[in-house]
């Protein structure tokens, strides 16, 4: 698929927030693929895909309200939708044979597949890594991420690392190789201005960022501020570890 071809449309059937968030970061970060729609239900998601007739949909197993997502591809295959079904499981031995004679195109374990899912999908031998956010863009989902965890209750940890642009670039593709699918990594300013940003949701429950063994030995420096203890804003938190991280608070 080009990059500059007419992008490859994706409805996303999920009914876990924190899976659909990862999902879908992974899924903007792919050149020509455009998600167009969500669902959580059976309901909602026919809808969708019978509106927006999708060239693919990604498709749970379990969904909300005690829907079904084998109950959803028998439906879209009994109307005629021809588009790529590719269902995401913890299940995929289990299930495997029943949802591929139900007509899926694949069928993939979400936690270990997702990248030999997209080159599936995309019909690419290689799906591009996912690259560090530019400023504007970590700003705008750190926002989101931010909101979102301040309505539900839950923890957000921002550090920044500060050092070399030389160190950095290469240790934040390997961040993103390693953390969970629904952390952020950016820079602060251009990739040459020395400032890495790390965000990750629930982060009381993350392995210390400081101890991987990615930062180990390394020169750079790491601060680190919290949601809520520390700030309420997305900028609040960033602008505190980056302070810490360049030495100037504790």
């Amino acid at each position: 698929m080009q990059a500059n071809a007419t992008p490859l449309t994706v409805v996303l059937v999920e009914d876990s927030f924190t899976i659909r968030r990862q999902l879908l970061q992974r899924l903007d970060a792919v050149p020509g693929l455009r998600v167009v729609g969500e669902a959580a239900d059976e309901a909602t998601a026919l809808t969708l895909i019978g509106y927006l007739q999708p060239d693919a949909v990604l498709l749970d197993l379990s969904l909300a309200q005690g829907g079904s997502g084998i109950a959803v591809l028998k439906a879209l295959r009994k109307q005629g939708y021809l588009g790529q079904v590719h269902v995401l499981s913890h299940q995929t031995e289990a299930y495997r044979a029943a949802v591929l004679a139900a007509g899926a195109d694949g069928f993939f374990d979400k936690a270990e597949e997702l990248e030999l899912m997209l080159r599936q999908l995309t019909g690419q031998p290689e799906v591009p890594a996912p690259r560090p956010f530019d400023a504007v863009a970590l700003h705008e989902r750190l926002d989101q991420m931010v909101r979102l965890a301040v309505r539900d209750g839950s923890d957000v940890v921002v550090h920044v690392l500060a050092g070399s642009a030389e160190a950095l670039q290469p240790l934040a593709a390997r961040l993103i190789a390693s953390l969970d699918g629904g952390d952020l990594v950016g820079w602060l300013g251009t990739s040459e201005g020395g400032r890495l940003c790390i965000a990750q949701i629930d982060g009381e429950d993350a392995p210390p960022l400081g101890g991987r063994p990615e930062l180990q030995g390394s020169a750079l420096r790491l601060g680190r501020a919290q949601l809520p203890d520390d700030a309420l804003s997305a900028r609040g938190l960033v602008t505190l570890a980056e302070l810490r991280a360049l030495g100037r608070l504790p």
